[in-house]
């Protein structure tokens, strides 16, 4: 059984949220209660504790503080912190410090109870399997996706649990920081997911937390977030924010800036001739670093990646301009126009003429 508390300087709260859980039907039980963080690490140096659920405004000790105390005498405890919409700045630091989710006191009576109980148990069961890579952008590379808001053709079905949990983990990868086949790809898979906001707000405050822990950023960044399309806009800004701080920034001893500096620069010089060494040397690393860290953290090696660039790169402009195939590959870095086609065949299944017919016709 998973072992609770509730810390909450509010009694009637505390109370309530015993007396309406359904712990039991998720293999959870509750320990204890506290009435602030001092309370509550008095309570954990007696008894064993797997999760706690913690308000986050109290007096004596506050939830921030109980947590980041908690961080270092009990490192294997998990929280979920109560909040007020008004609280949104303090969860971004909740997150920041790894707690699983959050639950919003506002709108803790609109919610399935049951649902909560279960997307934490899921979370925390989550944290003890690998995060395996998801795979790569399936082929066309992009295939010009809708954009963001744009309407299908009709409403997706459900993603059953096990399809959802592996949109999480590939959204946790953050290999969609990088490459924006994978990123417009999880979008579309996460519209047509249909899974219930708050699930998908937590997912992505937990993403964001971890590219600011690694990248050491701090960007502040929070919005509103009414449905899921709204949602994946919101990721979407986020990112662009992201790329803008990283492009201004000149720390590179931070491994994840470094990565995606060179990204930049990819995309700033994939037309001309490109080597790994170049990009090395932009981050300040040696070649063969460089190029291990760079497959490690983009899921795609150096060559891949730029083969992506040029392809994409090409597809934009097959669709916005009425320029030859010959003239295209020279645009994107290709002086041989028929070993361009067979890149481009091999990446889209489609000559680029075909591509662009294909694109005309949708249009």
């Amino acid at each position: 059984m998973i072992r609770v508390l509730i810390v909450d300087d509010d009694k009637l709260a505390r109370k309530g949220l015993i007396s309406i859980m359904p712990w039991s039907e998720h293999g959870m039980v509750v320990a204890g209660e506290a009435a602030n963080g001092a309370k509550a690490l008095e309570f954990l140096e007696q008894h064993a504790v797997d999760l706690m659920f913690v308000d986050l405004s109290m007096p004596v000790m506050s939830g921030i503080e109980l947590i980041q105390a908690v961080r270092q005498k009990h490192p294997n405890l998990r929280s979920v912190v109560l909040t007020f919409h008004e609280e949104f700045e303090h969860v971004q630091t909740a997150y920041r410090m790894g707690v699983l989710d959050y639950i919003s006191k506002v709108r803790l009576e609109l919610e399935d109870d049951d649902l909560i109980l279960k997307r934490i148990r899921e979370k925390m069961e989550d944290e003890f399997q690998p995060v395996p890579a998801p795979a790569q952008a399936s082929k066309p590379v992009s295939g010009v996706l809708p954009p963001s808001g744009a309407a299908g053709e009709g409403p997706a079905p459900t993603l059953d649990d096990e399809a959802w949990r592996k949109l999480e983990q590939d959204w946790r990868s953050l290999y969609w920081l990088y490459n924006d086949a994978i990123f417009e790809q999880l979008c579309t898979q996460t519209i047509a997911s249909n899974r219930p906001i708050r699930r998908l707000e937590g997912l992505f405050m937990r993403v964001i937390s971890q590219v600011e822990i690694a990248a050491q950023l701090d960007t502040g960044f929070w919005a509103e977030v009414d449905d899921i399309r709204s949602a994946v806009e919101w990721i979407r800004r986020y990112r662009l924010l992201i790329y803008t701080q990283v492009a201004k920034s000149t720390d590179l001893t931070k491994t994840m800036v470094c990565m995606l500096k060179a990204v930049l620069f990819i995309r700033q010089h994939a037309a001309s001739t490109l080597h790994a060494e170049d990009a090395a040397e932009h981050v300040n690393m040696s070649r063969s670093y460089f190029s291990q860290i760079f497959k490690k953290m983009t899921g795609s090696t150096f060559n891949d990646y730029l083969r992506q660039e040029r392809i994409r790169a090409a597809e934009r402009l097959l669709c916005e301009t009425n320029r030859p195939v010959s003239w295209i590959a020279h645009a994107v870095g290709y002086g041989d126009s028929k070993y361009f086609s067979q890149i481009f065949y091999e990446q889209t299944r489609l000559l680029p003429s075909e591509f662009r017919a294909q694109f005309n016709r949708e249009n």
